[in-house]
């Protein structure tokens, strides 16, 4: 398999991020919302997302985000983030380390491509600022 970068996704959560842990442990869900950007040579556009991720008793998250990028051209992309955030200390700082599966959906001519792909996404969320950075990699499948 071959990885290409597609795009960097900035996200901030605005205003409150709810978690809730309503029985014995860690484990909980959540509900957040917020705004960001994505920037690359094929997708770009100014963000709009929420996420409602399960918590684990471990302290790990299990993202479900989805949200919408709005290019320049007016074109509306999709996208579904899910998959996992463990934090971990980093430089004597608490970081999140996100491994996540990225599908995209477009009906716009120029972005229609996305359909057919997967895509693998690593970054790292700050829990105070409550921002995320990840890079966003199209899979290529080795047909040989």
């Amino acid at each position: 398999m071959r990885l290409e970068k597609l795009c960097v996704l900035e996200l901030q959560y605005v205003d409150e991020f709810h978690y809730v842990s309503p029985y014995a442990g860690e484990s909980g869900v959540g509900w957040g919302n917020g705004v960001g950007t994505a920037t690359g040579d094929r997708l770009s556009g100014r963000v709009q997302w929420s996420n409602h991720p399960t918590g684990r008793s471990d302290g790990a998250m299990l993202p479900a985000a989805r949200g919408v990028v709005t290019t320049p051209d007016g074109a509306e992309v999709v996208f579904d983030l899910s998959g996992r955030t463990v934090f971990v200390e980093h430089d004597g700082e608490t970081v999140g380390r996100q491994l996540l599966l990225t599908l995209f959906e477009a009906e716009h001519d120029d972005y229609r491509w996305l359909n057919q792909t997967v895509c693998i996404t690593e970054g790292a969320i700050d829990p105070v600022r409550r921002v995320m950075r990840m890079e966003v990699h199209l899979c290529h499948p080795d047909l040989t």
